[in-house]
């Protein structure tokens, strides 16, 4: 077989490559013939990558779960998508609006958010669901709105006054507001993007920022449309700062922005289960993103997860009843049979996906 170029936004698991994949220091990331993993998927992202060569593959696709499609059908899920539905869609009338007016108004933005949270009986009911809904065309507004979400709920967990939480609510449904001036093609683009289109996307940062820059919104929201792509080492964009430079909104953005780019489907690859975004962050994460906020997120977005059923990779059900600290992304679970399993001692075993 004759190995094929594709983008990072192109890169599935499962895939084998052609030939090594190395940082701009020259160090060798993921030698050839590697079978491409998750976790692989975001070192390539993290460095950069912007292409790899890789083995043609027939793409297969899972079976849809029985018990997934009873629960998407209950009268409360119905009632949560619909509302949320209706709410991606009050987002893109005021983004739209900033872009041809240059008003924000922040309390209708912020209402919005306030009326979605106020939809679920729980967190956990609301993390359950939010892995349930399904993909959309309209991608930066769904994931503006999500963005915005766990932002809120983060900045809970961290203990954050109510004002920083309702700024850091706004700022998730502003980050992203820079795309809806790139060149649509290109953002929705199917196919690899050139070093050139990817150069263009990036200037999402800086048009959003251009865009409110002059208004009366707090700091910390303008430096988090600005910088939510900025990473501890240096390595992020647009400016290149080290951590300590840039404030903590676009710190904590940067962390759910991940979280829900890599849990929702996407033009270029399919939804990845919850838990192995957990395990992503814990193996590759640290060194890039903000290290307390990143582990106060991981221990309390895995603790929403427990009552969970799931598919296990052996073929057997279970579910989850404990989240290991040390390890959030490898519970315990109780499997129907009713013997329970250590995933973190049980290295041969993990989550396939909620069932």
């Amino acid at each position: 077989m004759n190995p094929i170029r594709i983008n990072q936004e192109n890169i599935k698991v499962n895939m084998r490559l052609a030939k090594d994949v190395f940082n701009a220091e020259g160090i060798l990331l993921v030698p050839k013939d590697t079978l491409i993993s998750a976790n692989h998927i975001v070192k390539i992202n993290l460095y950069h990558i912007h292409d790899i060569y890789v083995y043609p593959q027939e793409e297969q696709v899972p079976p849809i779960s029985q018990m997934r499609q009873a629960l998407a059908s209950t009268p409360a899920f119905i009632e949560f998508s619909f509302k949320y539905d209706r709410k991606v869609e009050d987002i893109q009338k005021q983004l739209a609006q900033i872009v041809d007016t240059g008003a924000i108004n922040s309390e209708g933005l912020t209402q919005l958010v306030d009326d979605i949270l106020d939809t679920t009986v729980s967190q956990s009911q609301l993390f359950s669901y939010m892995c349930r809904l399904n993909s959309a065309d309209d991608v930066t507004y769904n994931h503006s709105m999500n963005v915005s979400l766990f932002a809120s709920i983060l900045g809970k967990w961290l203990g954050m006054s109510e004002i920083s939480i309702k700024e850091l609510a706004l700022a998730g449904l502003l980050h992203d507001i820079g795309k809806i001036m790139v060149n649509q093609s290109i953002l929705n683009k199917n196919g690899p993007l050139t070093d050139e289109e990817f150069a263009h996307i990036k200037q999402h940062t800086t048009l959003g920022y251009q865009m409110i820059m002059g208004s009366d919104l707090p700091y910390g929201i303008k430096q988090a449309v600005l910088m939510h792509h900025e990473k501890m080492n240096g390595q992020g964009y647009p400016l290149g700062l080290k951590w300590e430079n840039i404030h903590a909104y676009p710190k904590i953005i940067s962390i759910v922005d991940i979280y829900d780019a890599m849990t929702s489907d996407r033009p270029y690859h399919k939804r990845f289960h919850p838990l192995d975004v957990i395990r992503m962050f814990e193996e590759e994460c640290y060194g890039f993103l903000d290290t307390q906020y990143l582990y106060i997120f991981l221990e309390h977005i895995a603790q929403n997860f427990i009552g969970e059923h799931v598919l296990l990779s052996n073929g057997q059900r279970g579910e989850i009843i404990f989240i290991n600290k040390q390890s959030p992304s490898r519970p315990l679970i109780k499997k129907d049979d009713g013997v329970i399993i250590d995933l973190l001692k049980d290295g041969s075993v993990f989550i396939v996906d909620f069932i």
